[in-house]
C-alpha cells in the first residue's frame, strides 16, 4: 500500500470533504463534493468521494512537482453509514480508482481527530446526529440510527420537526408562528395538501436544508423554534451523559469523569446557547477534524474495537 499521498475523507449526508497530504503530513490540497452516506446511496457516496479527491488533487497542482493520479493515492474515508456492517461491505465491493481504500465511521474519524487518538467523547450534530466514547482502544456508539427512527437534534430532525409543527398549525392544534410563516414562504405552499405533496420523496438531506428556517425564526424571537432548539439541546446533553456513564466499571472507577468532550458538526455552535451552563463549560475544542482523524487511523494502522 502506497502512502506517498494520503487523502482523508469526512463524508456525511449532505457533503463530503477531502484533505490530501504527502508522506510528511503536509497538507497539499482540499476538496468538497456531495453526499457520502453509504447507507442511503453507496454508488452516489463513491462518486462524491472520487469527485472530492479530484478536487483536492486539482487544488494541490501548484504545490507538487508532478501530477498526482487517483491511483497514486491511499484513501481512508470516515463515512456516515459505515457503522452498519452490511452497508460497509456493500460499499467496499464497489470498484474504485484508488491505490487503497479503507472505510471507518465518520463518527470514529471525528473522534480520533478531535482527541488526537486519545480517550474522549465525541458528539456530532450535522445532517444526522450520533455520539461515541473512545476508551482503552474501544469505541462505544450511541445514536446514529437515521431520521426515520432517530437522529434527534440533527438538522434533518429540526427540518422534519418544523414540518410536523406546520401541519399541526394548519389544523389549529398548534398556534401559528414566525416558523409557520417562514416555512410556507420558503416552500411556496399555502395548504397542508401542497405541503404533503412537496414532501413526498424528501430525504434526510432535504429535511436538513429546512433547519436554517428554524434557526432564523428563533433569532427572530419565535418561541416555537426556540423550543425545538431547546429540545434538541436536551437530547444532546442526555446523549453525552449516557456515553460518560456507559458501563458500571466506568462509574465505579470514575475514570470517565475527566474524559474530554467535544461537540462538532454544522449545528454544534447553534446549540451552545441552549445547553446547560455546567455542560457547556465541560466542552472542549477539537484538536483536528475528521479528515485528519481518518488519515491518522491509516498511518497509525490503528486497530479499534466497537463495543
Amino acid at each position: 500500500m502506497s502512502q506517498e499521498f494520503v487523502i482523508g475523507i469526512d463524508g456525511g449526508g449532505t457533503y463530503c470533504r477531502a484533505m490530501l497530504q504527502d508522506a510528511d503530513g503536509n497538507i497539499l490540497g482540499t476538496g468538497d463534493a456531495g453526499p457520502a452516506n453509504i447507507m442511503t446511496n453507496a454508488p452516489l457516496a463513491l462518486a462524491s468521494i472520487v469527485c472530492a479527491c479530484e478536487n483536492a488533487i486539482a487544488h494541490a497542482t501548484t504545490r507538487v512537482k508532478h501530477e498526482i493520479a487517483l491511483t497514486d493515492v491511499s484513501v481512508v474515508a470516515g463515512l456516515a453509514g459505515a457503522n452498519i456492517p452490511k452497508a460497509k461491505s456493500s460499499f467496499l465491493s464497489l470498484s474504485h480508482p484508488f491505490a487503497h481504500l479503507d472505510v471507518i465511521s465518520d463518527l470514529h474519524a471525528a473522534c480520533l481527530g478531535a482527541h488526537k487518538g486519545a480517550d474522549g467523547v465525541l458528539v456530532i450534530c450535522g445532517t444526522g446526529s450520533a455520539g461515541t466514547v473512545y476508551r482503552n482502544g474501544r469505541f462505544t456508539d450511541k445514536g446514529g440510527y437515521g431520521l426515520t427512527v432517530g437522529d434527534n437534534a440533527s438538522a434533518a430532525w429540526l427540518g422534519q420537526s418544523a414540518v410536523k409543527y406546520t401541519l399541526l398549525a394548519f389544523d389549529n392544534i398548534e398556534n401559528k408562528s414566525v416558523l409557520f410563516e417562514k416555512l410556507l414562504s420558503h416552500l411556496s405552499v399555502n395548504s397542508p395538501q401542497q405541503l404533503i405533496q412537496m414532501l413526498s420523496g424528501f430525504t434526510a438531506d432535504a429535511y436538513g436544508k429546512l433547519a436554517p428556517i428554524v434557526i432564523t425564526s428563533a433569532d427572530d424571537g419565535c418561541e416555537k423554534s426556540r423550543g425545538l432548539l431547546s429540545e434538541g439541546a436536551g437530547y444532546l446533553i442526555a446523549l453525552t451523559k449516557a456515553l460518560l456513564n456507559e458501563s458500571e466499571d466506568t462509574v465505579v472507577d470514575n475514570k470517565n469523569a475527566a474524559l474530554p468532550v467535544c461537540m462538532v458538526g454544522g449545528l454544534a455552535h447553534i446549540y451552545r446557547p441552549f445547553l446547560e451552563d455546567a455542560f457547556s463549560r465541560r466542552l472542549c475544542n477539537p484538536h483536528s477534524d475528521a479528515q485528519q482523524g481518518a488519515i491518522d487511523f491509516l498511518r497509525n494502522n490503528q486497530c479499534v474495537e466497537l463495543a
